[in-house]
């Protein structure tokens, strides 16, 4: 299926804000979305069969290659897609990182740095970049030695692995994403979106009056998406 075109009510050379992510219906298809944070409109949008990055790579040089400037790009952190796009600054969603730091420790932590890595990851969205990696950085000096414990037990290989590995992992993922997490603070007078929130709106919009529509063949509900994205266009 040939991607929609840009939507031609928006003059060329427009300087966008792009926002980006992808829903899906079921195990059926998705919808990846582009949005412009500074108008509010969907300015791409392509069915999918899965979310990947070179999707998302195909979508930017299309409205590229019809002159438009993109300087700022929100993403779910996506492995590939924090990478330095044309020079373009790229924010990862905080609402994202939230998510996976929250699905690692999972909602109830039983350790004591667990439950306090959840206490600090719930300020990243209020937090500066110094004041978050600051706390975090002493969070790890406190638990350090905990976080470093090793099974006495060796895996296949011989080797004695982490105990509290999913904990390692919300912490290094926090590490690993230190240079998008505040891009928008970088680059204030760009006016970045720090979250896809306000895709998620839309994909909550489009998903209930879809819903309204139950029995559609997979056919009709493809058009009732392009013929809602592109009223949003």
């Amino acid at each position: 299926m040939k991607a929609p075109k840009t939507p031609l009510n928006l003059p060329q050379n427009e300087i966008l804000n792009i926002v980006m992510d992808t829903t899906f219906f079921g195990n059926e298809f998705g919808v990846l979305v582009l949005m412009d944070s500074l108008s509010k409109k969907v300015v791409y949008h392509k069915i999918v069969n899965a979310e990947r990055v070179i999707y998302y790579r195909k979508a930017i040089n299309e409205l590229r290659e019809k002159d438009y400037k993109i300087q700022s790009i929100t993403c779910d952190g996506r492995r590939g897609l924090l990478k330095d796009i044309l020079n373009t600054p790229i924010q990862m969603c905080q609402f994202h990182q939230v998510a996976i730091v929250i699905r690692r420790i999972t909602r109830k932590p039983k350790s004591e740095a667990g439950k306090e890595l959840k206490i600090l990851i719930k300020t990243l969205k209020t937090s500066s970049k110094n004041k978050f990696y600051i706390n975090l950085h002493h969070w790890y000096l406190k638990h350090k030695n905990f976080l470093n414990e090793r099974s006495s037990i060796p895996d296949k290989a011989g080797k004695y692995p982490f105990k509290h590995r999913n904990l390692r992992s919300a912490y290094s993922s926090l590490k690993r994403h230190e240079e998008f997490l505040f891009t928008f603070e970088k680059y204030p007078e760009l006016k970045i979106e720090k979250t896809t929130n306000r895709l998620e709106g839309l994909f909550s919009e489009l998903k209930r009056k879809l819903a309204l529509h139950n029995g559609l063949s997979k056919k009709n509900k493809i058009m009732f998406i392009k013929d809602f994205l592109n009223e949003k266009s």
